[in-house]
């Protein structure tokens, strides 16, 4: 068999590790916002709201917007270390998905190569209930 599914995993932790990188951008832009200075001089913003207020609500998107990559993040380095063991294929692909989100150039051959991979994963056996003893009383 091929390996597949082992490049496919690659790709997604690779992809999952730019999603949290992107974390720490979005906080360094969010720093820069909040600590850039309030006083423009000119009439070069919005009179109804003072840039300070702005400021801050663009380094808030920045936050929310850096959590959820690092979120899918962390998703896709899930899936990527599933796709290595060759157990789960649903997560692994689940992975491979979120890493596209967070990296398109390693995210949509993780895909291809997943989904072309499916035959390389175990069914793990389904869970079957340890047999009961019957108690004689």
């Amino acid at each position: 068999m091929q390996n597949h599914a082992k490049v496919g995993g690659v790709l997604s932790i690779i992809a999952g590790a730019f999603g949290i990188l992107s974390l720490l951008f979005c906080i360094c832009m969010a720093a820069m916002m909040l600590l850039m200075p309030g006083d423009f001089s000119g009439d070069h913003y919005y009179r109804s709201t003072s840039p300070d207020v702005t400021l801050a609500i663009i380094a808030a998107i920045c936050i929310i917007m850096g959590i959820f990559h690092a979120l899918v993040g962390v998703l896709a380095i899930v899936g990527g270390v599933f796709a290595l063991r060759k157990k789960h294929w649903g997560w692994a692909l689940a992975g491979a998905i979120g890493g596209t989100m967070t990296f398109f150039p390693c995210g949509i051959p993780a895909i291809i190569f997943i989904a072309t991979g499916k035959p390389e994963f175990q069914n793990a056996p389904p869970l079957t209930p340890a047999p009961m003893e019957k108690i004689v009383g």
